[in-house]
């Protein structure tokens, strides 16, 4: 009676038996592929997309892990394209995986710069035109230059004789 693998490498090993072209795995990077790569990726739209808050970071996680994705989706259907024969559902089967990575990159990017177009907008003041900041200087300058009111219970009235 077989009890499949027992060492930590067996396992590793045969969780990766079914994987015919690893668009389904629950890993963004397969072993197969450059995790200095993915990490390159990631940080570039990082520094890219700036995000200040935990939903915007997560955001731009997911356009990397999209990214990386359909990039695998591309090698597979060159492989497939460069068989002797054509499998006509595997070629199906990618180019929904293709669809569905580029729609999540470009629906991530969206909600990404909306969210940080709404925290901006936030944190700025409302725009005021040059025109309105100079009459509000020279209306300032103006009180500070003029000669101090009189203030009615300060003057004297005169006698009455």
């Amino acid at each position: 009676m077989q009890t499949g693998p027992r060492t930590t490498q067996g396992k590793a090993a045969s969780s990766m038996n079914a994987m015919s072209h690893g668009l389904t795995s629950a890993k963004v990077v397969l072993p197969d592929e450059n995790l200095a790569d993915f990490q390159h990726l990631r940080h570039s739209l990082l520094k890219e997309h700036r995000p200040d808050t935990k939903t915007e970071k997560l955001l731009v996680e997911e356009m990397a892990a999209a990214h990386w994705r359909l990039q695998r989706v591309r090698r597979r259907q060159d492989q497939a394209f460069e068989s002797d024969t054509l499998d006509p559902k595997l070629l199906a089967i990618l180019l929904r995986y293709e669809t569905s990575y580029q729609r999540t990159f470009h629906k991530s990017l969206e909600t990404l710069k909306k969210l940080q177009h709404e925290r901006l907008a936030q944190a700025k003041p409302p725009f005021v035109s040059q025109k309105a900041e100079q009459a509000a200087f020279f209306a300032m300058m103006d009180e500070l230059t003029a000669p101090p009111k009189p203030n009615v219970e300060d003057i004297e009235e005169p006698d009455a004789a």
